[in-house]
């Protein structure tokens, strides 16, 4: 059912656990299937994603994903990071099964949603030096 890349991903996450420090922190979930996800990014001063992990509960093509989507935006700027979708995920992880897409989905929306909460901090970080 689920293709060799998927697997991998899935038995040998390199982007599993928490991130001490990490400055901003997406969150998605699909109510209906029970799929939670988090993703954690820690950015330097260049805007730059220099970690990223993941945490998650779900199936086998949600922790795939999470995986792949760290994969794609550790290394690359905020805005990078944010142009990274669920065509992306899915091209990486070679072919979901149609009635998982949702798991890609689910690691896009993270990903958006760590970047904006590390904009929240610095704004309010910046608000409370003034």
């Amino acid at each position: 059912m689920f293709n060799e890349r998927i697997l991998n991903r899935f038995t040998n996450p390199k982007y599993a656990g928490g991130l001490r420090g990490a400055n901003g922190t997406g969150r998605s979930e699909d109510p209906a299937r029970g799929d939670i996800i988090k993703i954690y990014i820690s950015v330097n001063d260049e805007n730059v994603i220099t970690d990223a992990k993941f945490k998650a509960y779900g199936g086998v093509c949600t922790i795939a994903a999470c995986d792949v989507a760290c994969y794609l935006i550790e290394g690359r700027s905020l805005e990078a990071a944010l142009r990274t979708n669920f065509y992306q995920i899915k091209e990486e992880l070679g072919s979901l099964p149609e009635d998982r897409d949702y798991a890609a989905l689910l690691a896009e929306e993270a990903i958006k949603n760590a970047v904006e909460d590390f904009y929240k901090k610095k704004e309010k970080d910046l608000k409370s030096k003034r």
